[in-house]
């Protein structure tokens, strides 16, 4: 099963997004020539280059108990303070350089709150260890490199906006795609034991992405018997056995930027999975206020009278045809002289004209086919000039038009 606890490296994930910003480019991993091929809770460099301060916890959940600094290898600025922090676990523990260097916090400690701290003020790579659990895999790295720069667009990027669990949510029926953005909050509330999956086995929110230094605090619903928040795989959440009892709290601060994937171990299986994402998202989407497809202005005033101009000239050669063949057809045979209708048929009934009324050619100065053939092909040219205008403006004006 691979990692469910993974950080995201300055540079390494944001240089691409961010290169404009002035970042530096994805760092190499240093070689720690097997150093950490013992260590569990290895997975990754995490850089923290351009801050003033780091922190370290000693005494993290890692190889089979309470024997890990969080996290084992960090990249920092020359000039950087690197603070270890015991959290009182997993008994007394100190920080020794492997070698010669310079750390040596003195003799086991298993106080919690008690601290450490060194500034690395040249470069290089300061492995150290807990000496009464070294043989365990407790131990660390503090890579010291040029790098990063302590302006607010510097900062470490996390995450990006749609983190990929790798089918981790696949069985998971209350999660929807959303990684709820709880970012800027200082605490942060998860209910355990909400309705979901066949019952009340579900977190709520089950994703939820938060920034570094966010407390989380998981909050039971006192539904659905027994829940606990168990990290799957190497992580930091443990909150115990399980419990039922509504208003149980169990908390824990995420300092570090990454993906945190955890479990109710009882209700595992029936899909009560969750997952904190910690710091980010990349920069580089798209920014709000978008309008359309194209996010260009509109045309202003009534868009459809564009649109019915348009029609009307393409129905007006089709009109006016009309119009010209009833005008044509209903227009009174021109009258012959009295002598000449005489002459050759004698009187003849008004009645009788009307029923047998022939056909009269109408002379060629009165209706002009080239002349209407004319103005027909003056609208087909006008309904093609219109379209033309609404290329330019649709496509290379780049100006919504709504038909």
């Amino acid at each position: 099963m691979s990692l469910r606890r993974r950080q995201f490296v300055q540079g390494a994930v944001g240089a691409t997004a961010l290169g404009a910003s002035g970042l530096a480019s994805a760092q190499e991993e240093p070689d720690y020539g097997g150093w950490f091929d013992d260590v569990s809770n290895y997975d990754g460099t995490v850089d923290r280059r351009g801050e003033d301060t780091v922190e370290i916890t000693v005494g993290a959940e890692g190889n089979n108990g309470a024997f890990a600094f969080d996290p084992a290898a960090v990249m920092v600025s020359p000039g950087t303070e690197v603070v270890w922090r015991w959290n009182g676990e997993g008994g007394g523990h100190n920080v020794v350089s492997d070698g010669d260097g310079p750390l040596d916090s003195g003799s086991p400690v298993a106080e919690q709150g008690t601290t450490y701290s060194h500034t690395f003020e040249s470069e290089g790579m300061f492995k150290y260890v807990c000496v009464p659990h070294e043989t365990l895999g407790m131990k660390g790295a503090v890579v010291v490199r040029p790098g990063g720069s302590g302006g607010g667009s510097s900062q470490p990027q996390g995450p990006p906006a749609s983190p990929d669990y790798g089918g981790f949510f696949d069985d998971v029926s209350n999660y929807d795609g959303t990684t709820v953005d709880q970012t800027g909050q200082d605490t942060v509330e998860i209910s355990v034991g909400a309705e979901g999956n066949n019952g009340a086995f579900a977190f709520d929110p089950p994703a939820v992405r938060v920034s570094p230094g966010t407390e989380v605090v998981w909050t039971w619903t006192g539904e659905g018997g027994g829940h606990n928040v168990v990290s799957d795989g190497d992580g930091p959440l443990d909150s115990g056995s399980a419990v039922a009892e509504a208003g149980t709290t169990y908390s824990y601060t995420f300092e570090e930027m990454g993906i945190y994937e955890y479990v109710c171990v009882p209700h595992e299986s029936l899909g009560m999975k969750g997952a904190v994402v910690v710091g980010g998202p990349l920069e580089g989407g798209s920014g709000g206020g978008e309008t359309g497809g194209r996010g260009s202005i509109e045309l202003s005033g009534p868009q459809w009278l564009l649109s019915g101009s348009i029609i009307l000239a393409f129905f007006s050669p089709l009109l006016f045809a009309a119009v010209m063949r009833k005008r044509y057809r209903e227009r009174p045979p021109q009258t012959v002289g009295e002598e000449s209708l005489e002459r050759a048929t004698g009187p003849v009934p008004v009645e009788e004209a009307a029923e047998t009324e022939p056909a009269v050619e109408l002379a060629h100065d009165e209706y002009d086919p080239k002349g209407t053939a004319a103005l027909v092909a003056f609208y087909f040219v006008l309904i093609a000039l219109l379209w033309v205008f609404m290329y330019f403006v649709e496509f290379l004006g780049r100006v919504s038009v709504i038909g």
